[in-house]
């Protein structure tokens, strides 16, 4: 029981301490998974200019795979939303809904577009 306490313990010490900074270099090798992982732990760990770094590189270095840069660009607009940056994450909205506009039925996750309006909804709601 013991052993267990202790690798619990370091296991969440190892996540927290992971993102208590902007990362210094992103390695090069890291998957879009990964790197969207990495970000939604900065973001639980309140380390939002970490989550930023984070997902604007998926975004940079898998801008080609749709499913990921959506994702991706959702979450940055998400941490926007987070830290009331209303300027930054409307029109992030507004692209994401408008991708889905351009695109065949099911051509993306249905789920971000549908957050993309939620999250929209909410930024009239706080300008009102």
């Amino acid at each position: 029981m013991k052993r267990f306490l202790l690798l619990t313990v370091g296991l969440f010490s190892i996540m927290f301490f992971s993102c208590s900074s902007v990362p210094k270099q992103i390695p090069e090798n890291m998957t879009s998974q990964e790197l969207i992982q990495r970000g939604q732990e900065c973001f639980e760990a309140g380390n939002y200019p970490g989550a930023l770094e984070y997902y604007n590189t998926a975004v940079s270095r898998y801008s080609d795979w749709p499913s990921v840069y959506i994702e991706a660009r959702y979450e940055i607009a998400h941490v926007y939303m987070k830290t009331k940056n209303y300027e930054k994450a409307e029109p992030i909205f507004n692209e994401l809904i408008e991708l889905y506009k351009q695109a065949s039925p099911g051509a993306y996750p249905a789920a971000y577009k549908k957050l993309s309006e939620i999250g929209l909804e909410k930024i009239q709601e706080a300008r009102s």
